[in-house]
């Protein structure tokens, strides 16, 4: 079995700040007393798997048991043919590989819930600060310049790993290696240390004589425990993800982890009550933990392109605005590449809100596959510092987009509201951000969810929820699209209801949607790619290709640039999520990328180069085919308006 490494900083041990609620001994349960129907025990792509694969192909898969697995239980899957790599701990369920032959009969076993295939996985500031009213609250609500800034509070963030920083210091308390082996904080990709500042970093790297402006995080004294999940090259599986989640909750009360940061995700492939990741968060809120979830960058693909596990009913699922680079929320606007609802498959009202993503200034992982790859996004000293002789020169900063950078903002939020009232429930936390969001009715309630992140407003609500917070589903009716309050009873009380959290008519703008019937499909759902793929992205994914036999779905990134390609109703590519800066395109005979181009992506460095590949997408998921080199219709630079070229 995998063993997983964990190095602790030598501090004092910290209080733990819990809620009164228990960990459970696993997933979440489900209502059924026994395990559903063996035919629908596979997930969609194990079964599309199974049309093309050898009986002898192994295939990765988790599995979601009723309990956590016993030692007959384990035999048994043996004797299926699995060969286990990782046993969960307060998950029920583990992480194997198994004959493509074999995939009924395990699934057939006595205890077995649902099985999964075990998706490849990778990783989806001041003036942040600033736009969702962080200064405000530090001053307003503590009556002083040192206020509110998150001291006490500790987040988890399940990433790439997160470097030692000057601006983390010794609040960075611990590095638990689900994968890699580095000695020391480290952050071979570059992403979760960038993640972790935008919650927690605190300035000091910009903070001399000579600096004008500080680059901190949304609360500057929280504490970071890192979670690494993702390798060196921003790849991983479900299972790590999984494994890295029950961690968290295996040292809960260790280390007082009040909130779950996840900067990645996956295209939706089954029902939330049969993802494992799913399920795996609800775990976590379930016992005491805000988990916030970045909604995805698959924004271009359309509607109904939000990621799991942004797609869980009960976690708090963020989208990416563009502050256009100014404290001011005056002047924000939704990206074009943010992810939008109702979620695939279960029609859930998602994302929950939208919070600064665009451009982000934050930490920057000195020599790292991000930092290495993209030296134009490291930022220059005389950004911040008045100093002429080192004003070109690179600092400790970088700069990323996406809804991972959402993610981060809306956690750091998070972190200073539990700073000024300890007693707040994951449930109440996420309500009073979705009511308190500023509501911009030019969006509807799938673009912009609850409305902008507005702290200030936030700290300033006093409702609370006894039950649970969850999203609502939409349905679609003859006469429109209704909001589908079961299960949420929440909406109903007279503190939030659908018009206080969504804005006066809750489903201005949805007629598309609604006339949208692949939306409303669950066949063309399930024939979604499910290789998670960080949010960070810069702009998402590029083009899809059809699934091959081994069941993996890959991603290319030849579909550049501000999200501003188009999907054909006879094409299934996907066009503008993985952009490119700065104009530059790679030509059928050069891998290389040319040196004005950025792009928002990035990827797997082919073995036989040195050089980064164009059309590798580092946030999409997978590599683009071989004989695939084209930029396809508006997404070419030439085709941009200067309004996608925007800040």
């Amino acid at each position: 079995m995998g063993q997983t490494r964990i190095r602790v900083r030598s501090i004092i041990k910290l209080a733990a700040l819990l809620l009164s609620s228990a960990i459970g001994n696993g997933f979440p349960s489900v209502p059924a007393a026994t395990p559903p129907p063996e035919g629908t025990r596979l997930s969609p792509r194990l079964l599309r798997l199974l049309e093309g694969a050898g009986a002898d192909q192994p295939v990765p898969v988790v599995v979601i048991t009723q309990a956590p697995l016993l030692d007959s239980e384990e035999a048994d899957a043996r004797a299926a043919g699995a060969q286990l790599h990782r046993r969960f701990g307060k998950l029920a369920g583990y992480a194997a590989h198994v004959p493509a032959g074999s995939l009924r009969r395990l699934a057939s076993l006595q205890g077995v819930l649902g099985v999964s295939y075990d998706s490849e996985v990778s990783g989806a500031n001041d003036l942040n600060y600033l736009t969702v009213g962080a200064d405000l609250v530090d001053r307003e609500f503590s009556g002083s310049a040192s206020g509110l800034n998150g001291s006490g509070v500790t987040i988890a963030v399940v990433d790439s790993g997160v470097a030692a920083h000057p601006d983390l210091g010794s609040r960075l308390l611990t590095e638990v290696e689900i994968v890699g082996h580095e000695k020391g904080f480290a952050d071979p990709y570059g992403h979760g240390t960038h993640v972790a500042g935008i919650i927690a970093g605190d300035g000091a790297a910009s903070s001399d004589s000579k600096s004008f402006r500080k680059l901190n995080g949304i609360a500057p004294k929280a504490r970071i425990v890192s979670v690494r999940v993702l390798d060196g090259n921003g790849g991983g599986r479900v299972s790590d993800v999984l494994a890295g989640i029950d961690w968290v909750l295996t040292h809960r009360d260790e280390y007082g982890i009040r909130i779950l940061n996840l900067s990645l995700g996956h295209p939706v492939e089954e029902a939330s009550a049969k993802d494992p990741l799913c399920r795996a968060v609800e775990a976590a809120w379930k016992a005491g933990i805000l988990v916030v979830a970045a909604a995805g960058n698959a924004g271009a693909e359309g509607y109904a392109s939000i990621h799991s596990p942004g797609n869980d009913a009960t976690i708090l699922t963020v989208g990416a605005s563009n502050n256009y680079q100014s404290s001011s929320r005056s002047d924000d606007i939704l990206t074009t590449y943010s992810s939008r609802g109702p979620t695939p498959l279960d029609h859930v009202v998602k994302p929950d809100l939208v919070a600064p993503g665009n451009r982000t200034l934050s930490l920057r992982a000195e020599g790292s596959a991000l930092d290495e790859a993209y030296p134009s996004l490291r930022v220059k000293q005389g950004l911040f510092r008045d100093d002429p002789a080192s004003a070109d020169q690179d600092s400790l900063y970088f700069q990323m987009s996406g809804s991972s950078m959402a993610a981060g903002v809306v956690s750091g939020m998070a972190a200073l509201m539990i700073q000024a009232d300890p007693s707040l429930t994951p449930d109440t936390i996420k309500a009073r951000l979705m009511k308190s969001a500023e509501k911009r009715l030019t969006y509807d309630l799938f673009s912009e969810g609850a409305g902008f992140a507005d702290l200030h407003a936030a700290m300033a609500e006093t409702g609370t929820i006894q039950g649970v917070a969850l999203s609502p589903k939409v349905g679609r009716t003859d006469a429109g699209l209704v909001v589908d309050e079961t299960g949420a009873g929440w909406l109903d009380s007279p503190t939030y209801g659908p018009a206080a959290i969504y804005g006066a008519d809750p489903l201005r703008g949805t007629g598309g949607v609604c006339a949208d019937s692949e939306i409303w499909s669950a066949a063309a759902s399930e024939d979604s790619a499910t290789d998670v793929s960080g949010h960070s992205v810069i702009w998402g994914g590029g083009r899809k290709s059809s699934t091959d036999a081994s069941g993996a779905s890959s991603l290319g990134a030849d579909s550049v640039i501000w999200g501003g390609g188009r999907k054909s109703s006879t094409d299934t590519s996907v066009g503008a999520d993985s952009v490119i800066w700065g104009g530059g395109r790679k030509s059928s005979t050069d891998t290389s990328v040319s040196a004005d181009s950025v792009i928002w992506g990035g990827g797997r460095k082919d073995s036989s180069s040195t050089l980064v590949s164009a059309d590798s997408v580092i946030w999409g998921g997978g590599r683009k085919s071989t004989t695939d080199s084209t930029l396809t219709g508006d997404n070419t630079p030439a085709n941009l308006d200067s309004d996608a070229l925007a800040p």
